[in-house]
């Protein structure tokens, strides 16, 4: 049985929004950006923001609800999403390696079913949208696995259909360019240029612990389930310095010095981690002040 953690890392949206405000940035770039819900909901506040990341499955969720301004679901296309489709032949034993250790065998066969749909949808913010609501079944399913008598039996197809639907809300326009991309950080951070760079870096040796569900969702999405997160991160500027204090601090120097041209940086971290990123940031920048309204989330907010 894997752990679900309660979380891998802990961003208010409405406080990063606050702190940009505050220094009028009114467009900020997120290199590391995860599930991009902190991101729509600064896109809704009319910020304009670009996103990166290295894990695909992040990138084409910011496809559906960043970049994407307009393009919904359909009934019938959610349809076409979750249910086994006439004449077409499925993978079904793609994820059978999940079967008993994570998932019935009922489940395994959906893995592999919308896996396969979603990957037929006409247009990244359709593809988007799909696989964030897909991504909200199958949390749903291992949480059930762990406490199964908490939980509602739902058919697989139900189950999807209503997370699928949900995620209309999440389409907005600002009338503004919103874009992501898959790539390292520094690569992203070169990409664009903004008002402000958000950082909210991965801890040292993060990878070996980081939520089951976030790199099975890759492995999903890759369509392996033998996907380890180590192969995303393996040659990625953090990833090879991750063992490493002074390899990992000197990464940390070289992603604020990439930065000069931002007038504003926002690093997020731990209040337990704040002696390390803290003197790597002053280093960097001429002002420096701390916003730590919860030990979990602790904001080094610097300018020039």
């Amino acid at each position: 049985m894997i752990e679900l953690p309660e979380r891998t890392r802990r961003i208010s949206a409405s406080r990063l929004h606050e702190i940009l405000l505050a220094h009028d940035a009114k467009s900020v770039v997120d290199p590391f950006m995860g599930l991009p819900t902190h991101l729509n909901y600064l896109k809704r506040h009319n910020i304009a923001v670009h996103g990166g990341d290295l894990l695909e499955w992040f990138v084409r969720v910011g496809e559906g609800i960043v970049v994407n301004d307009l393009t919904i679901l359909r009934d019938s296309e959610v349809a076409e999403i979750v249910e086994m489709l006439p004449g077409r032949i499925y993978p079904l034993d793609l994820f059978k390696a999940w079967e008993g250790v994570f998932f019935t065998e009922e489940q395994c066969v959906y893995l592999g079913v919308w896996q396969d749909n979603v990957r037929n949808l006409r247009s990244d913010g359709q593809t988007g949208l799909a696989i964030l609501g897909l991504w909200r079944a199958f949390c749903y399913w291992l949480q059930k696995a762990q406490n199964p008598d908490d939980m509602q039996d739902i058919p697989p197809s139900e189950l999807a259909w209503s997370y699928i639907r949900e995620t209309e809300q999440w389409v907005i326009a600002n009338m503004r360019r919103n874009t992501v991309r898959q790539g390292d950080v520094l690569a992203t951070i070169g990409a664009q240029r903004a008002d402000a760079l958000f950082l909210a870096p991965p801890a040292r040796n993060s990878f070996r612990s980081a939520d089951a569900r976030i790199w099975m969702w890759e492995a999903w999405w890759q369509g392996n389930p033998y996907f380890t997160i180590e192969h995303a991160y393996r040659d990625s500027l953090l990833g090879a310095r991750a063992a490493d204090p002074p390899a990992y601090a000197r990464a940390l120097a070289s992603i604020l010095a990439s930065a000069d041209t931002y007038p504003l940086v926002v690093v997020q971290t731990t209040e337990a981690r704040l002696s390390d990123l803290e003197p790597i940031v002053r280093n960097a920048r001429a002002n420096v002040k701390i916003v730590a309204p919860h030990p979990f989330e602790v904001y080094v907010v610097a300018t020039k």
